[in-house]
């Protein structure tokens, strides 16, 4: 067995967490799709800020 690590702080940027589609693949997305992928996306963009001072990204 190995020791239990200790996990130090990893800094994350929206840019871990960004999902990106080409405009063919989000010409194929419903509507609902696309609704809830901005949700989603202003969601982890929030807490990405709140871990501290984020730029704000060109969405």
């Amino acid at each position: 067995c190995l020791p239990a690590a200790t996990p130090g702080p990893v800094p994350v940027s929206f840019e871990d967490v960004a999902v990106y589609f080409s405009p063919e693949e989000w010409a194929a997305l419903a509507e609902w799709q696309r609704e809830l992928y901005w949700d989603v996306i202003k969601e982890n963009y929030a807490l990405v800020a709140s871990l501290g001072e984020a730029p704000c990204p060109s969405l």
